[in-house]
């Protein structure tokens, strides 16, 4: 018996894993890119040609980006009196600001690594499948 493998013996890949073209990956990570990824968003989101998983990340990074600028845009546009309020608001826009980045950063992340690039509390409005419901039907050894 030998210690190598037969040479007709070939290692399967997994089917579970999806592996992108590498086109359709370059234009994910601009569209999660902070600020400036709106417009290859917008564009793949208008253009039909655009595969689903591309068009999901797009919607990801547009839901991301108009969050921050509503909340960057709303501690700003109060009048505010008196320097501590003013230092206390330029702090938390910074804070914002710095998770909107890092957020991006980590989306990035997870894309390099194939992993699912989605929000919590943008998962009900981006699924399109039927939830799955549970069967009444109780096995022998539960009853």
């Amino acid at each position: 018996m030998s210690r190598y493998p037969k040479p007709d013996r070939q290692v399967k890949p997994p089917e579970n894993i999806s592996r992108d073209s590498t086109k359709e990956r370059i234009e994910m990570f601009f569209c999660l890119m902070p600020v400036f990824g709106l417009i290859p968003s917008a564009i793949a989101l208008v253009r039909q040609r655009s595969s689903r998983k591309v068009r999901d990340v797009s919607q990801v990074a547009i839901a991301l980006m108009v969050t921050w600028a509503i909340v960057y845009s709303a501690m700003g546009g109060v009048p505010i009196e008196g320097q501590s309020i003013q230092v206390t608001t330029e702090l938390f826009k910074a804070t914002v600001s710095s998770g909107y980045f890092a957020a991006c950063m980590y989306l990035m992340y997870r894309l390099y690594r194939h992993q699912a690039i989605a929000l919590p509390w943008l998962k009900g409005i981006s699924d399109h499948k039927e939830p799955k419901v549970m069967s009444d039907k109780m096995s022998d050894s539960q009853r």
